[in-house]
C-alpha cells in the first residue's frame, strides 16, 4: 500500500477513481484539474520533503482521471482549482471522519483557487472521491 502523500499514492488514487462507476456518473461535467496541497507535515515527512509542501494535480475530466502530476514542492504548481489542508486534516477527510464539503465550510480544507459554487455543485462526486481514497488507504 502506498503512503500518503506520495506519487505512488496519487497514481493509485487516479487508477481507483477510474474504477469507481459512481464517481464516473457523479463527476460528469467536472472538467478541471485539481491541485491538492499538503501542509503541516509530521516530523518524518517534513524531513523527507525538506520542509516543502508536497502535492499533486489530478487531471479530472467528466468522471475520469486522465493522469497525475506529482510535486515534492507544490508551491510553484498551478491548476484551476487548488485545495490545501494540513496532513492531519487530509487524514480526517480521507478516512471519512469529516465530509470534504464540511471541511471546506470549517476552513480545514481551504479552496485556495477556484470557484466555491462550482465545487458545491458536485457533492456526490466529492464523497465518491473520499470513498475512493479510502480504498487506496493510508500507510
Amino acid at each position: 500500500m502506498p503512503s500518503f502523500p506520495s506519487k505512488e499514492w496519487a497514481e493509485a488514487y487516479c487508477r481507483e477513481l477510474n474504477n469507481n462507476p459512481n464517481y464516473a456518473r457523479s463527476g460528469k461535467g467536472w472538467v478541471w484539474p485539481i491541485l491538492f496541497k499538503v501542509t503541516k507535515l509530521p516530523k518524518d515527512l517534513e524531513e523527507k520533503f525538506g520542509g516543502k509542501k508536497p502535492g499533486f494535480i489530478l487531471k479530472l475530466n467528466n468522471g475520469k482521471c486522465e493522469g497525475v502530476e506529482w510535486y515534492d514542492d507544490s508551491s510553484e504548481a498551478d491548476a484551476p482549482f487548488i485545495l490545501t489542508a494540513s496532513f492531519d486534516d487530509w487524514l480526517e477527510i480521507i478516512t471519512g471522519k469529516i465530509n470534504p464539503l464540511t471541511a471546506i465550510m470549517r476552513r480545514k480544507l481551504v479552496v485556495e483557487k477556484g470557484n466555491y459554487a462550482t465545487i458545491m455543485r458536485y457533492p456526490i462526486a466529492a464523497l465518491e472521491m473520499v470513498k475512493t481514497a479510502q480504498k487506496v488507504g493510508l500507510e
